[in-house]
């Protein structure tokens, strides 16, 4: 069971839940007795309302809305205060006018909670579809998207096309570069990656006080591409999520900054 769906299954199912979903099973048994003509128009009406009822989550800094689809990205909304609390309590602590790179944002939990009632510019960074859209609708969602950059693009040592293992029918779910040897996707989506340093200097991107990375299997090709920016005296904090293997070294090649993480 993924981490994120747990937190769906800490409380017993009531009654109520129980009756909506032998509702929704007859529901769909319904819609596929219906003509192509009569289930589209329903299906697709439905689909649409049940995305646009969004998920409200209260937090100490007030209430974000989050779109559910599938479990993984809903079990994300409900533990975003009690998954990675370090992390809840290291953006708490961002200095008021900062800019916050998030790099591998899926649908944009932390880049949310950190615009959220603060002047923080984000930049979130997703390469994967599905969480894309997630991530922008999310800030729709909330009025924000004039404070959160969302950015299709993934970041790695120098500019390519790369192949992204994923499945669009999996939102919320982690996807990787190299693949996940446990999990693999049998399909594979082009995205473009482009270094860190080359947005700065070429793009005009604002340069990070503070970044995020969690990005499987790509910490270290995103942080030999973000050399330069690293040494500017804006950068201050880097919060990295990898394993313990790979965190030797990446602290030993080019970070000269402090360094948070969590394996």
């Amino acid at each position: 069971m993924s981490e994120f769906v747990e937190e769906l299954h800490q409380d017993p199912e009531d009654v109520e839940e129980e009756l909506a979903k032998k509702e929704f099973g007859l529901l769909m048994y319904r819609l596929q007795k219906l003509s192509p003509r009569a289930r589209a128009r329903l299906q697709s009406d439905f689909a649409q309302r049940m995305v646009e009822t969004t998920l409200p989550i209260e937090t100490p800094k007030g209430k974000l809305s989050f779109v559910l689809l599938g479990k993984t990205s809903a079990g994300r909304a409900m533990s975003l205060l009690t998954k990675q609390p370090a992390t809840i309590e290291w953006i708490d602590g961002f200095q008021p006018g900062s800019v916050f790179w998030d790099v591998g944002a899926s649908i944009g939990v932390f880049s949310l909670y950190a615009a959220l009632g603060t002047d923080t510019k984000v930049i979130a960074f997703e390469p994967a579809a599905v969480n894309y859209y997630l991530l922008s609708a999310n800030c729709e969602a909330n009025s924000l998207l004039d404070q959160i950059d969302c950015l299709l693009v993934g970041l790695g040592s120098e500019p390519a096309i790369a192949r992204l293992e994923v499945s669009q029918f999996r939102p919320g779910k982690s996807f990787s570069f190299r693949g996940h040897k446990d999990l693999p996707y049998e399909t594979k989506q082009a995205a473009v990656v482009l270094s860190a340093d080359q947005l700065v200097e070429q793009y005009g991107l604002p340069c990070p006080n503070y970044v995020k990375i969690d990005a499987p299997g790509s910490a270290e090709a995103i942080i030999a591409g973000v050399s330069r920016t690293l040494r500017r005296p804006e950068v201050r904090q880097i919060h990295l999520e990898v394993r313990q293997r790979r965190a030797r070294r990446i602290r030993g090649s080019h970070i000269q900054k402090g360094i948070g993480g969590r394996e």
